[in-house]
């Protein structure tokens, strides 16, 4: 069966040269509500959000796999997998995620993993990381201070702005030095960010 066309929004001004960023997330709404408050120029988000629970590894690249089954894939086009480690990485599921993760590298697909969770990544806009290993309850409960409150379904109650970001994605940087999976606490979410801007679809 033939694949069928890329899904572009045709209303826009940009869809002739645009290129899709295609997120799989093991969240149901804290990936999208964050990155649907950019607005590239040439380049639009799909995203692959966990449902029904099935936020596994597994469940994450088996949605990457089917979308690149049903879709063409763009030249320029990005597929992204998006977890959390927490428990992942920990006792009989580590073999599962280091499975997963070589899957990723053997079909093109670019990898942001947060440790412990999503979370921290958001945290980063508004302090420095921890210096010592948390858990994702306690990133949560960081975040909601000093963001003015947060959740999953809502995001932060205090506005995120360009210099927000730009702290983020600095800060990120420096804590992201391990070869294999990134420590506790760490995340790689600015590569995605980072994507758009080295494509100069968003301003930096």
């Amino acid at each position: 069966m033939p694949r069928r066309q890329r899904p572009l929004i045709r209303d826009t001004e940009t869809v002739r040269d645009a290129s899709l960023i295609v997120i799989a997330s093991e969240d149901t709404h804290a990936v999208e509500l964050y990155f649907d408050r950019f607005r590239p120029s040439r380049v639009q988000f799909r995203f692959l959000p966990t449902e029904h629970g099935r936020s596994s590894p597994q469940a994450i690249v088996d949605r990457l796999d089917a979308y690149r089954a049903e879709f063409e894939i763009g030249e320029d086009d990005e597929l992204w997998y998006c977890g959390d480690i927490d428990h992942w990485a920990a006792g009989s599921h580590l073999p599962n995620l280091q499975s997963v993760l070589s899957h990723c590298h053997s079909q093109g697909y670019l990898v942001a993993l947060s440790n412990p969770c999503f979370e921290l990544w958001l945290l980063l806009h508004f302090e420095e990381a921890p210096t010592v290993s948390l858990n994702c309850e306690a990133v949560c409960e960081r975040l909601r201070a000093v963001a003015g409150g947060y959740s999953k379904p809502n995001g932060c109650v205090t506005e995120i702005t360009t210099e927000h970001v730009q702290w983020a994605i600095a800060r990120a940087k420096d804590g992201d030095t391990a070869m294999g999976l990134p420590n506790n606490p760490a995340t790689q979410i600015y590569r995605i960010v980072k994507s758009m801007a080295d494509r100069h679809s968003i301003a930096l």
